[in-house]
């Protein structure tokens, strides 16, 4: 049987899949959660004992179109990692990238088992979202050293103080999405109406929350006035990308917050934090000093 090589615009396009895919589990996670057909499935990896696909009803096939998308991203990441070890030419650091993404989906599914097994317990369930932040992580640096022609000449203008405020962006979204978890556990849509809660107060989480919020913005904001005569078009460009996600985010979770949390808006939000935390790897990744290449 003839073995397919990959370009490398061959394997930047598998790189983006994976990436997106990545991108929808999350969404397509939190439409059980807020859908409330967390136990819709009450075993793993069968829906129920003895009973691989459910039978017809609505929670029980969310939850296991849930499982469905695992499996679209588990095939991905397999092809990551098989399609960097075909990629012409070769790239060690592609490969070690794409086996970070094996790790962590291998880690998500166990960790999706644990889900259900502990009928959703909130700490698992945080658990559960912030790994996937984590693999969102490594898939855009994954696909940001797969692209083909991508050169440092926009990285090495940046200046350091910008680059520091960069990574306080950096910190702040980690801080507003982490403390997002804590007030999403604290607060309704648990997946299921029986599912404890965190025994916090829900409004002294949100304000914890919303105080990470401004917190960012300002510091987007910022970064944002001080890019302007900066010669970087990319690094321009990706601060730009991060400011509209970051008030885009912050107009979804005041509103939400103010109209008793809607199920559509709440699940606009966890969308808008996964593409915020993507636009915020991308402007890191644009502000480093050295990039990691393909080649």
């Amino acid at each position: 049987m003839r073995i397919v090589n990959l370009n490398a615009r061959q394997y930047h396009l598998l790189t983006q899949v994976a990436l997106w895919l990545l991108a929808v589990i999350v969404v397509s996670g939190a439409a059980v959660r807020l859908s409330g057909s967390g136990l819709g499935c009450s075993d793993w990896p069968n829906c129920e004992p003895g009973l691989l696909v459910p039978e017809a009803d609505f929670h029980a096939w969310v939850e296991f179109g849930n499982r469905l998308v695992t499996g679209l991203v588990s095939i991905a990441v397999v092809l990551a990692v098989l399609g960097s070890l075909r990629r012409v030419p070769p790239s060690v650091s592609l490969t070690k990238w794409s086996l970070g993404l094996v790790a962590g989906v291998a880690a998500q599914i166990a960790l999706g088992a644990a889900t259900v097994l502990t009928h959703l317990s909130p700490p698992v369930v945080m658990g559960h979202f912030l790994l996937s932040m984590v693999l969102v992580w490594n898939s855009v640096v994954l696909e940001d050293i797969a692209r083909p022609k991508n050169t440092v000449s926009n990285r090495s203008s940046i200046h350091r103080t910008l680059r520091s405020h960069a990574h306080a962006v950096g910190v702040g979204a980690a801080v507003v999405i982490v403390t997002g978890t804590v007030v999403t556990a604290s607060g309704p849509h648990g997946g299921d109406e029986h599912v404890a809660r965190l025994d916090f107060s829900f409004p002294d989480v949100a304000r914890i929350h919303g105080s990470a919020v401004v917190l960012l913005v300002v510091l987007v904001l910022s970064l944002f006035l001080r890019t302007r005569h900066t010669e970087g078009d990319l690094f321009k460009r990706r601060v730009t990308i991060v400011l509209i996600a970051t008030l885009g985010q912050a107009a979804i979770g005041y509103t939400q917050y103010f109209t008793q949390l809607p199920v559509l808006l709440v699940g606009c939000h966890i969308a808008g934090a996964t593409l915020l935390w993507m636009a915020t790897i991308r402007l890191l990744l644009a502000s480093s000093e050295r990039r990691i290449k393909a080649v």
